[in-house]
């Protein structure tokens, strides 16, 4: 790795896909160039200055192989297409429970699917040797010299195991597609929970068109909903009941609402009292994080609050701040001044008589 100077690109090299990972260099680059840096630095001097100049050596020498260009296409493919998911699912607006949630998770377990192949391998190193030529790294992966270990056999039928020889073969088998078998189980995992939910909650979403659909199916998907709420045999809801309130509120509904607004159609009307049941439904559907992006973003917003710094803070100041930061665009439009002046009013030791 001689110098890693970026050339421009010419335009026709923008509408190609190796133009996707023109961050790549430019940040491999940069990180080359600083850990030399720090390398010939000599005014670190002393056991720490040497150290330091010796880890910086060794992560340049790392940055600058094939192995470790391959893993970054690797990781920049799969982050990639995540982070799509991710900003959809994070939407403040986005109900996790509806069909385009879980077709954007869909989409993205079958790309890693995809890309857990020979074929998807192939097209990683394509764009690593693309990238490993402009930084003019020799696009090949270095075979390592291990000792073969033996494992000893518990029954004369066992083979000893064979280690690949191919050093490819063995980056493919033992960094790629590890790395993708564990992408895919964390999708897997948010899909299946994503439906464990909607086969709960999903026939909450459409009280309209409860009208028109028959009674055993309600009445299934209700006494579902009332097993999901029991706790020590007390129960919030009672499925009968709440089959033929259901029927009650979709034959007044004039229009398909979202589940927020036929709650806020009840209230209006003044029907809570008739129809408990599916107030309390609605306002425990409402209420799950897992089912609405606001309100997983409201629990994050703890991490951001109570940091090691904040390590003795008490309830009621946590309580507070939380509800500052949630609360955040309410809280930009409050006064400062006059909160302060009546603050200290209320807590100044000397009044004037």
């Amino acid at each position: 790795m001689k110098d890693l100077t970026i050339k421009p690109l010419s335009e026709t090299r923008w509408e190609s896909r190796i133009d996707a990972l023109k961050p790549l260099r430019y940040h491999l680059a940069d990180i080359y160039d600083a850990l030399l840096e720090i390398y010939e630095d000599t005014n670190l001097k002393g056991s720490s200055g040497s150290s330091t100049r010796v880890e910086a050596k060794e992560l340049a020498d790392a940055v600058s192989k094939y192995e470790f260009v391959v893993s970054l296409v690797t990781w920049y493919n799969i982050l990639f297409e995540v982070n799509i998911t991710s900003k959809h699912l994070q939407d403040k607006d986005a109900d996790l429970l509806v069909n385009s949630a879980t077709k954007q998770l869909e989409a993205t377990k079958s790309y890693l699917l995809s890309c857990r192949c020979d074929d998807g391998f192939q097209k990683v190193l394509v764009d690593a040797t693309e990238v490993a030529q402009d930084l003019e790294i020799e696009p090949q992966f270095e075979k390592k010299q291990s000792r073969k270990r033996r494992k000893k056999r518990l029954f004369d039928y066992e083979a000893y195991e064979e280690p690949l020889g191919d050093p490819s073969q063995t980056f493919k088998v033992e960094f790629y597609y590890s790395v993708l078998d564990m992408a895919i189980q964390s999708v897997e995992e948010r899909f299946h929970q994503l439906h464990s939910y909607r086969a709960i909650f999903g026939f909450l979403y459409d009280i309209h068109g409860i009208k028109n659909a028959p009674n055993s199916d309600i009445l299934h998907d209700c006494q579902n909903l009332e097993k999901s709420l029991t706790h020590n045999g007390h129960h919030d809801i009672d499925a009968r009941d709440l089959c033929s309130e259901l029927k009650a509120v979709s034959r007044r509904l004039t229009k398909p609402m979202l589940k927020q607004a036929a709650l806020c159609f009840i209230f209006e009307q003044k029907l809570q009292n008739s129809v408990p049941n599916v107030v309390i439904a609605l306002r425990i559907l409402l209420n799950l994080p897992v089912s609405v992006a606001s309100g997983e973003r409201s629990f994050s917003k703890l991490k951001l609050i109570k940091t090691y710094l904040r390590s003795t803070m008490l309830q009621q100041r946590l309580v507070g701040l939380a509800t500052i930061s949630i609360e955040n665009e309410e809280a930009s439009n409050l006064d400062l001044a006059k909160l302060v002046e009546k603050f200290a009013s209320l807590k100044a030791r000397k009044v004037e008589l």
